[in-house]
């Protein structure tokens, strides 16, 4: 799934992999700004529900704001998708590590990427 950065394909279905999701994005620190399905036409044209998450990552706080990236909404990309593809349900999301220099630099970048693999791992193999 690397064209996403990271990702996986869960066992479970669409809904139950949003609301895990979001529980494990939590456990992890991880805060949702905001959630936007796939506009209505769209999701029926492909047959399948796409769900985008905004997410925020919690090491990004008020004690380290003299990094990189200070204007408001400035935020290490967490990105995440939830969507049905060919009858598996699958979830991406984008590598903080790729592209951003100035985090990479702090070492942020990485503890965010270790705290996403995290989250798939506990949807590559979910508790029943």
């Amino acid at each position: 799934m690397d064209e996403y950065g990271l990702g996986v394909t869960t066992a479970l279905g669409f809904d139950q992999a949003v609301s895990t999701t979001r529980l494990l994005l939590k456990a992890q620190g991880f805060r949702i700004l905001s959630e936007m399905p796939a506009p209505a036409a769209l999701a029926q044209q492909a047959g399948r529900q796409h769900l985008f998450m905004g997410v925020w990552q919690r090491i990004i706080n008020t004690t380290n704001l003299g990094g990189p990236g200070l204007d408001v909404g400035d935020h290490l990309a967490c990105n995440v998708a939830v969507f049905e593809d060919e009858g598996r349900t699958m979830v991406a999301m984008l590598d903080p590590t790729e592209g951003l220099e100035g985090w990479a630099a702090t070492g942020l970048a990485e503890e965010a990427r270790a705290a996403l693999e995290v989250v798939l791992s506990g949807l590559a193999s979910p508790i029943a």
